[in-house]
């Protein structure tokens, strides 16, 4: 038995004259790219796109190899008279499909594969996949959980559009409750009470998530006032 290490440029295949009866591929750098022919007597006879673990040898045994790569990179092979057996390390063991063609993968009925992306990024056929949320078998979600509540200073408000409360990108909820005597308009800037589209009537209160971190204004009808209680959640 004897072990080599030869580096094979694509396009320039490497012929040995070497008489054996089993080939062992123990690496290959560029990886499942290499077309192998055996010769012999006989004639020839070529495997192709083989890489790591690759073994094999003609009826007969062979006495010369000839390795040819699609792609640049160091090659290690033995060429033995007899069997020959190899232990990977599964943590440095790659599986990749880089010439193009599908690994077919088969579990048992039942079974799950786990995959691990870790920041990957995975390109998925739509047409092929979907996402369904029936009541059977429902999408799971994560809901943030508040963890602050503060009663902020109560806000006087007159007919002129003053500020509620300023953008804060922290906050994920604002209640507003309207403690005076007269409809209050809560919304952007640009407010005007007739063109409202939020009302907060006497006694009643307004609890905003979509845009809970904007800034909000207020303003009450021409020549009234109110105050609103005001919540911040965070």
């Amino acid at each position: 038995m004897k072990s080599y290490s030869e580096f094979i440029a694509a396009g320039q295949p490497m012929k040995l004259t070497i008489g054996g009866k089993l080939l062992y591929i123990q690496r290959s750098q560029a990886g499942a790219v290499l077309d192998v022919t055996f010769h012999n007597g006989f004639g020839t006879q070529t495997v192709n796109a083989v890489g790591k673990g690759f073994k094999a040898g003609p009826v007969g045994g062979f006495d010369t190899i000839t390795i040819a790569t699609a792609a640049d990179g160091v090659v290690e092979f033995i060429i033995t008279d007899g069997d020959v057996s190899a232990q990977f390390d599964d943590a440095s063991t790659v599986i990749g499909n880089d010439d193009g063609q599908a690994i077919p993968i088969r579990l048992p009925e039942g079974q799950r594969m786990l995959v691990s992306l870790e920041g990957g990024n995975v390109n998925v056929n739509a047409v092929n996949v979907g996402v369904n949320n029936t009541a059977a078998n429902p999408v799971p979600t994560k809901h943030y959980m508040a963890q602050a509540v503060t009663n902020v200073e109560p806000v006087g408000v007159s007919a002129n559009v003053g500020v509620l409360v300023a953008a804060d990108a922290s906050r994920r909820g604002l209640r507003v409750k309207n403690v005076g005597a007269n409809p209050v308009a809560i919304g952007g800037a640009a407010l005007v009470f007739a063109k409202a589209v939020v009302l907060v009537q006497p006694g009643e209160t307004w609890y905003e998530s979509e845009a809970a971190g904007a800034a909000w204004s207020c303003i009450c009808d021409a020549g009234l006032n109110s105050t609103l209680n005001v919540q911040v959640i965070a």
